[in-house]
């Protein structure tokens, strides 16, 4: 505190210096104590009130003078001094609102001469609360994925995530100014390689009490599900090898993959789980390195493998050498005897993403990988090879929640309201003579459609545009098939945007045109 207060009165001092003779400036008139404040400092008067911020005041007011034209580029601004005398405030309150001006560039600093409104053209726009410049996105399989993104006044049905006023903000607000408390030393430095100790000390407990016993040294922390299928990716496959991975599943696998030149291959998953029949004919066949999958409330079908075929899984893993990649990022909403492929393999073979964007905030940027003890320095290499470490900061951040009594609490509640969304939905699909590809038991999403072949006339393309139109997202089946599909229309819903009456609205009209199957 000692270093800071120093320095920042050396920026007053500095700045408050009069300015060299043959330098030009047009400078704001200040009052002197006998008259009153020019209309233009009027305009400076700040309000005291309790839990708003001063310093915030000043800025504001400045920012909207130079916005307004009021105050020209190159106009000189009162000293520290002088305007902290005029708004009786400390010099402090004052210089602070100046830097962040400064940072801001709506101000530039001369060391000796004092401060200056800038060139309009070179102020930083982008920091302002504009909406954004909005650009289309290109055609292809993304367009549905990045369209929300695009405009947020859409209605996310094909979303990923919980809506923002499901999440518990008094306990994410908790966390973070627990998380920030943490020493100067390690904000300003380099995590672990491994991750912050004490969330994979946490994880490592709680697996270990629900599962099979697990150390926090075989935890490698992430940022989030997609970087941990990254680094796994990375790490035990090469160009040219062949990986399986279930059909319909989660696009990002499929793109991942494809981009490091691994050949893929599908594996049908439908309402009674993975096919495990074909799983075994192919793994004789083709003999893959890898099969990344999904045990419980599988995206997009929301199913979950039932004991029988996860044991069964695991022994052809075993019969035939091959890597199982657990997606396990949806396994804070499932049930509690739901199986888990890494506890029945004992991490082993298996190798098991988690993260916590489904149940927290995904702008947390946090997951983890629970793997093998042969495997860790490996993947922790690839970790620190194409990005050295990840957050601490985030980390306690996610720590702090999940330390809280009230978190539990949380996620029972969140299940309830998704089960309740869930079931209104499947009724409501039912009275339109939409199909379900499967009959979820939990989780986010119900994929569903229409049992016909796709036409020029009516198709996932087409019926997604159409809904853009009217302010719904959706996302189509194909981006989590290899191959489009020949004999439906689906798309994946999201049960927490369902009740909407527009969206209800909509299905029923597009179902009242669509073909007989």
């Amino acid at each position: 505190m000692t270093g800071y207060a120093t320095s920042m009165a050396e920026r007053i001092s500095a700045n408050d210096a009069m300015p060299d003779s043959d330098c030009e400036v047009a400078t704001l008139p200040m009052p002197s104590p006998s008259r009153r404040e020019p209309a233009q400092l009027e305009e400076l008067r700040i309000e005291r009130q309790r839990g708003v911020s001063l310093v915030k005041q000043i800025v504001a007011k400045l920012d909207a003078m130079v916005e307004s034209g009021r105050l020209r580029p190159g106009t000189k601004t009162p000293s520290v001094r002088e305007l902290a005398k005029s708004l009786e405030v400390s010099t402090f309150t004052v210089a602070e609102a100046y830097d962040v001006l400064v940072s801001r560039g709506v101000l530039s600093s001369r060391p000796g001469s004092g401060y200056f409104v800038t060139s309009r053209t070179a102020q930083v726009t982008a920091l302002r609360d504009v909406p954004p410049i909005r650009k289309e996105a290109a055609c292809g399989s993304w367009l549905t994925v990045l369209v929300w993104n695009q405009d947020p006044d859409l209605l996310r049905v094909g979303s990923g995530v919980l809506p923002p006023e499901w999440c518990s903000e008094s306990m994410l607000l908790q966390a973070v100014k627990q998380a920030i408390k943490m020493p100067a030393e390690r904000l300003v430095g380099y995590g672990h390689p491994l991750g912050f100790p004490r969330l994979r000390q946490l994880l490592a407990r709680g697996f270990t009490e629900r599962f099979c016993p697990v150390s926090p040294e075989q935890i490698v922390l992430t940022n989030g599900v997609s970087h941990g299928l990254d680094l796994v990716a990375r790490t035990i496959l090469q160009p040219g090898d062949t990986a399986f991975v279930e059909e319909p599943g989660y696009f990002n696998t499929n793109h991942l993959l494809r981009n490091y030149g691994v050949r893929i291959l599908g594996v049908p998953r439908g309402s009674d789980g993975l096919n495990v029949d074909k799983l075994a004919e192919m793994a004789a066949e083709h003999r893959p390195k890898a099969i990344f999958l999904s045990s419980v409330l599988q995206n997009p079908l929301s199913s979950t493998l039932p004991a029988s075929q996860a044991y069964r899984v695991v022994a052809l893993a075993e019969q035939y050498d091959f890597h199982i990649v657990e997606d396990d990022i949806y396994r804070d909403l499932a049930l509690p005897s739901d199986p888990s492929l890494a506890s029945l393999d004992g991490l082993n073979r298996v190798i098991c993403l988690g993260g916590f964007s489904k149940t927290i905030a995904p702008s947390l940027r946090t997951g983890f990988i629970l793997c093998p003890d042969h495997l860790v320095s490996d993947i922790v290499r690839t970790k620190m090879a194409c990005g050295l470490t990840t957050s601490e900061l985030n980390e306690r951040c996610i720590f702090e929640l999940l330390s809280d009594p009230g978190h539990r609490r949380y996620i029972d509640r969140l299940r309830m309201r998704l089960a309740n969304d869930r079931e209104r939905f499947l009724s409501f699909l039912a009275e339109v003579g939409m199909t379900p590809l499967a009959t979820p038991r939990g989780g986010l999403f119900v994929s569903a459609g229409w049992q016909v072949k796709p036409t020029a006339q009516f198709n996932a393309e087409s019926i997604t545009a159409e809904a853009k139109a009217a302010k719904i997202a959706l996302v189509g089946g194909d981006l989590f098939m290899l191959a489009p599909s020949t004999d439906s229309v689906w798309f994946r819903f999201n049960v927490a945007y369902c009740g909407s009456p527009e969206l209800l609205s909509f299905l029923r009209s597009v179902s009242a045109r669509a073909p007989n199957a």
